[in-house]
């Protein structure tokens, strides 16, 4: 079953966010003690408030570069993904999505895809960059949420680049849980820019 899709810019993610698919930021902060008696007041306190945003997003055609700050201290990490949410007509919620981001500068670029919870195992869905299926990249199952079943695969250097050289979209293509085959389009607008900007972030 093919499907003809329209890609659109957005931030939101199928209830869940592709930034889990990358590892886990949560960082675990021991019990805090009470000030002292001496040191309490009764007028509230204003917290300090940092110049720097903890998240930020730019739009590069059908995809999205978008950042995150993690942690704090010494611990903090800077976290970023090119994503881009594919609906299908007239809808408005997701109805997949593709990033490629990675969690420290030294890790492999990872090619993650989230879908519906409806999904055939042990079935992963592939990508296409090409839209054809000469040469798919072929991804594997890692969790599924309430939000959707995550996939990925690591990206190697030639694979990226001759995605980004691609001018036709692509295609991604997966079993729904009835055994049926899907096939969306992958919109290839914006791609290069995005990446590029992704590049240059910390």
């Amino acid at each position: 079953m093919t499907w003809m899709m329209s890609s659109r810019k957005s931030i939101g993610l199928l209830g869940a966010t592709v930034f889990v698919s990358l590892g886990s930021f949560a960082v675990a902060e021991g019990p805090k003690s009470p000030a002292p008696a001496t040191m309490r007041r009764s007028e509230p306190s204003q917290s300090l408030v940092d110049t720097t945003p903890t998240s930020t997003s730019a739009s590069f055609g059908d995809w999205v570069l978008r950042c995150q700050r993690v942690g704090n201290g010494a611990e903090m990490l800077h976290v970023c993904e090119v994503a881009q949410q594919i609906r299908a007509q007239d809808q408005q919620n997701p109805l997949a999505e593709l990033a490629i981001g990675r969690l420290k500068k030294t890790d492999p670029l990872l090619l993650t895809v989230v879908l519906p919870v409806n999904v055939t195992f042990p079935t992963a869905p592939s990508f296409s960059a090409d839209g054809k299926d000469s040469n798919p990249i072929n991804l594997g199952w890692r969790k599924c949420l309430p939000g959707g079943c995550f996939a990925d695969v690591a990206l190697s250097d030639n694979q990226l680049q001759s995605w980004k050289a691609q001018s036709v979209n692509g295609r991604l293509t997966w079993k729904d849980a009835a055994g049926r085959d899907f096939s969306i389009g992958v919109s290839s607008n914006g791609l290069t820019q995005a990446l590029d900007a992704f590049s240059k972030e910390p």
